[in-house]
């Protein structure tokens, strides 16, 4: 196979200049090929896809640098390679309806369901660097931490991972893991506690269902003794006046 030269540029207005020589080492020719791949890589604006937490940081990444020299390790095969293989969001709502008469139904509301998203994340490097994602994944599945599932076009916030798996296969490589994650929507509300009907139950048709209200400090009060140490306390008067009742009978 004949070698392509290389064209012949001529130097004329608009056109650029193109410093090549075919006397280049091919050691040479390859270091700038993986220089300029490094570099494309570190300087161009990249489009995020997956899932991230509330730092910015992508779910299951066991990157040990990040940053400039993160994104060099990765661009000459050096490193570990967390990307995203495939995001499906899904929507629901319910219509709420009751049956009527003559075999007829009525809707009477209309209500949103947690959205359920679910991210595919691939993950290819050492033995290490794979246990270490699924721990990570496996952590995010038992915790309650909210997560962001990240689109060109959308981020879906305050997201719970619900669920996750996977399965190795020898025709997909051995050193690659393919995770399906599935996410739930998570609405957190604050409680809200009021008091209901209270002009009603303080007026009462029975007075003897008004509830105690608490008047702040009051003074002590001699606490009113039993009825039946009422009762005790009068017997010795009684017997008394029954006796003398019994003494003018005899008479």
């Amino acid at each position: 196979m004949a070698l392509i030269p290389f064209p012949n540029v001529p130097k004329l207005p608009g056109v650029p200049a193109l410093p090549r020589s075919p006397n280049f080492p091919p050691a040479v020719r390859a270091g700038l090929g993986l220089l300029q791949g490094m570099l494309w890589r570190i300087f161009q604006v990249q489009t995020r896809w997956g899932i991230f937490d509330s730092k910015g940081k992508p779910l299951g990444d066991p990157s040990k640098f990040t940053g400039l020299i993160g994104n060099a390790l990765e661009a000459a095969g050096l490193g570990s390679v967390l990307s995203t293989g495939s995001v499906d969001y899904s929507k629901e709502t319910r219509v709420s309806d009751f049956p009527l008469e003559g075999g007829t139904f009525a809707s009477y509301n209309k209500v949103e369901t947690p959205a359920a998203p679910q991210v595919v994340l691939c993950m290819q490097g050492s033995e290490s660097n794979r246990r270490t994602f699924l721990e990570a994944v496996d952590k995010a599945c038992k915790s309650t931490d909210l997560y962001s599932v990240v689109t060109p076009e959308v981020t879906y916030i305050n997201y719970a991972v619900e669920r996750y798996n996977y399965a190795r296969h020898n025709s997909k490589g051995a050193t690659l893991l393919i995770v399906e994650i599935t996410l739930k929507e998570i609405r957190q509300v604050s409680a809200l506690y009021t008091t209901s009907n209270k002009g009603q139950v303080d007026q009462p048709k029975d007075a003897s269902a008004t509830p105690q209200a608490d008047n702040g400090k009051v003074q002590a009060q001699t606490p009113q003794p039993s009825t039946l140490k009422s009762i005790a306390n009068k017997l010795p008067g009684l017997a008394e006046k029954a006796g003398n009742y019994l003494q003018g009978l005899v008479k």
